[in-house]
């Protein structure tokens, strides 16, 4: 949970660069997921600390910035189903349809023989 100070919810940043270390507070962070989607914590939401290593110094206003990777959102196919899927009747159906056209075709080609036979 954050921290408070002066009626201001705050995360403690701890920055390590070169040996170097800074600390400082954030008051809002903004997470992008790989899928686009922007998170922003403020107030109680943000973490009491974060830890920062880097070796090249970076200078800027008081905002951090993640790119996280987290699992992929939860899709309609990837919810287990019994049977049948929606691609299994669809398979049902045009194998009726086959099926049927065959059938027919059979009887068409029958009859047409048959004509001729007399």
């Amino acid at each position: 949970m954050a921290l408070q100070a002066d009626n201001k919810w705050h995360c403690k940043v701890t920055h390590y660069e070169n040996g170097r270390v800074i600390t400082r507070r954030i008051h809002s962070l903004a997470i992008q997921a790989t899928d686009g989607r922007l998170y922003t914590l403020t107030d109680k939401k943000l973490p009491d600390a974060i830890a920062l290593f880097t070796r090249e110094s970076h200078s800027g206003e008081h905002m951090a910035e993640v790119l996280m990777n987290p699992k992929p959102p939860l899709r309609l196919r990837d919810i287990p189903k019994g049977w049948p899927e929606g691609r299994d009747l669809m398979h049902v159906i045009i194998g009726f349809l086959l099926l049927s056209g065959i059938e027919l075709l059979t009887d068409v080609l029958r009859n047409f023989l048959d004509m001729f036979r007399m």
